[in-house]
């Protein structure tokens, strides 16, 4: 990951992998010379390195080549060595998102050159947000720890000089020196020497700017025998005060930007601060809530002693939380749970409270998506599993196999035709025929060939397929028409005419006799679309959720691998396969492929 720096204009990298990795970081440390966690890499410029890229144009970018993802922020010999100590890698790089600008940029990586599959990059966006959001909040948590921080901030001591009446030392270390010589400020010689000769009893002060750049405040004090002179450095003030308005700024802008409704509440309840999030959560602009009781937006008397309660326990422990219920302008409900934080003065008494109010609808929309994509992270490590496993059977079935086909054939040809046991025989061949063709599958689903990726015309490749399809198609026609436009897609012609085969059979074995199946390749805002739509019973609520799963079919004699491979192709030349129902009865499939 990388995070943006916005005062050094740069990205400064975070490094997390897994254990087994730890040694080919080591060997691409060496190679660089620096540890990559920590590495800044500057924003300003033209870089066209993708990392840069994400940040300025922020857009999700996916290659398999190390030099793109750096540019030239590393030397084109530096990169190619990293590249051939890593090998073969996908890289994406996701742009991470506050409310208004980019924040980082999370780096993706798997094996091999095939890219990733729209449901990996919709998982990486996602959590891509979910770390956006907690930037954000860490922000706030920086921001206003800073701004806590500057009143720890002492000042420095004053230095106390006896000088007589020409401004001269009378003791100590520097006896016998002028005082503008000990201080460095030998341009306040007027200044001092007016204050010191000015008449009366009271204290005079003048402000000197010393040599190094120090503020100093002099202070003159008549002494018998003389004057005692107290130098203040108050140079820390103008910093404070430098400091104090640069994080203020900062965590308005925040503040500002943020998704969460805040509020800064006075001592009596009052509203005094909010940001523009409110105009959102409750549909009413910030400046219409300023100066209104916060307890008007609570949605009934029971919210209100929930919010009293809460008022309280910030007031004894400086921080609380709770979930309250609010009304929007709209007069529904808004769910929130609530983190208060007491605010005080510079004497540490109380001066109010901040309020941020998240909205549950969105974290429980959140949690439902988490659950989602942890259930999908199981079913892809059983899926894992599962293909491992075919792949081992399937090596261990498929050599008897060879051996049974290859006798079946040998017995075959010395059998006369009027043996009675040919057709048996013939049978012997069918079945092991389609065993192989199992077992293929088996083995294309557990472990992904390599695409050779081509320049492939999809329209010629339907229109071939649905000849070859035809020929099975008894009592069902097959209509392949070929829509305008560029119909080129890159990919592996082979695997394609696969998933091709599977849906067209599908289709037509779905059909009833004397139906239609359409078949249809068009060009559609930069990608390549086919649709097949049969005229079948089409596919029931109840198992529509199951139709990819591997091993699932409905047929009798089905092995449940054809839709799974298919779309495990289609993913992997990064497209998309959907499965929808037809009004008229029926499904359509649709196949989307980038031109």
């Amino acid at each position: 990951m990388a995070i943006v720096d916005e005062e050094r204009r740069a990205l400064v990298l975070r490094v997390a992998i897994a254990n087994r990795d730890v040694p080919q970081l080591e060997r691409v440390s060496s190679l660089l010379g620096f540890a990559p966690d920590g590495a800044k890499m500057p924003l300003a410029g033209e870089s066209n390195a993708l990392l840069v890229r994400a940040v300025r144009e922020g857009r999700l970018f996916v290659s398999a080549r190390f030099d793109e993802l750096v540019g030239d922020f590393l030397s084109a010999e530096l990169s190619a060595g990293i590249q051939s100590v890593i090998g073969v890698q996908s890289f994406a790089v996701v742009p991470v998102f506050g409310r208004s600008s980019t924040v980082g940029v999370i780096l993706f990586q798997k094996l091999g050159d095939s890219g990733f599959a729209p449901t990996d990059r919709d998982l990486m966006v996602a959590y891509a947000d979910r770390v956006g959001a907690e930037l954000e909040s860490q922000a706030i948590t920086h921001e206003v720890a800073a701004l806590e921080s500057l009143g720890d901030v002492g000042s420095p001591p004053p230095a106390i000089y006896p000088c007589d009446g020409a401004l001269v030392l009378l003791g100590g270390d520097a006896a016998g020196r002028p005082l503008l010589d000990v201080l460095g400020a030998p341009s306040g010689s007027a200044l001092l020497g007016e204050a010191a000769a000015r008449p009366g009893d009271g204290a005079r002060t003048v402000t000197l700017a010393a040599s190094d750049g120090r503020s100093l405040r002099v202070t003159l004090r008549p002494s018998p025998g003389g004057v005692i002179a107290v130098v203040e450095d108050i140079g820390w003030l103008e910093r404070l005060a430098r400091e104090a308005a640069r994080a203020r700024e900062h965590l308005a802008r925040v503040l500002s930007t943020v998704g969460d409704a805040i509020f800064t509440v006075d001592t009596h309840g009052t509203i005094v601060g909010c940001n523009e999030a409110v105009r959102g959560a409750f549909g009413r602009a910030p400046a219409e809530l300023l100066g209104r009781p916060l307890t008007e937006l609570y949605s009934d008397e029971r919210m209100a002693a929930r919010a009293s309660r809460l008022t309280l326990k910030v007031a004894d422990d400086g921080f609380a939380e709770a979930e309250l219920t609010f009304r929007r302008a709209d007069g529904r409900l808004l769910p929130t749970a609530v983190s208060a934080l007491l605010l005080v003065d510079d004497q540490e008494h109380p001066a109010g409270s901040l309020w941020r109010l998240q909205d549950l609808t969105e974290r429980r929309r959140g949690d439902a998506e988490r659950k989602r994509l942890r259930a999908k992270l199981l079913q892809s490590e059983r899926l894992s599993a599962l293909g491992e496993m075919a792949a081992r059977i399937a090596h261990e079935v498929r050599n008897p196999l060879v051996s049974i086909g290859a006798a079946a054939r040998v017995v075959e040809e010395e059998l006369p035709p009027s043996s009675p046991v040919l057709e048996e025989v013939r049978a012997i061949g069918r079945e092991v025929r389609r065993l192989d063709g199992i077992v293929s599958d088996f083995l294309r689903f557990a472990r992904p060939r390599q695409i050779v990726r081509a320049p492939v015309d999809l329209g010629a490749l339907v229109r071939e397929t649905v000849a070859l399809v035809g020929a099975r198609g008894a009592g069902v026609r097959l209509i392949a028409p070929v829509g305008s436009g560029e119909t080129i897609t890159r990919g592996d012609a082979d695997s394609l005419r696969q998933v091709l085969w599977n849906v067209l059979l599908n289709a037509v074995e779905a059909s009833p006799p004397g139906g239609e199946v359409e078949c249809a390749v068009r060009a559609l805002r930069g990608r390549v679309v086919v649709s097949v739509a049969d005229q079948g019973a089409g596919i029931p609520d109840a198992i529509r959720r199951r139709v990819f799963d591997p091993f699932f079919s409905t047929k009798a004699r089905g092995t449940g691998l054809g839709l799974a491979v298919s779309r495990q192709i289609v993913d992997e030349h990064g497209g998309r396969l959907r499965l929808l129902n037809r009004q008229g009865g029926g499904t359509r499939v649709v196949i989307e492929l980038p031109g």
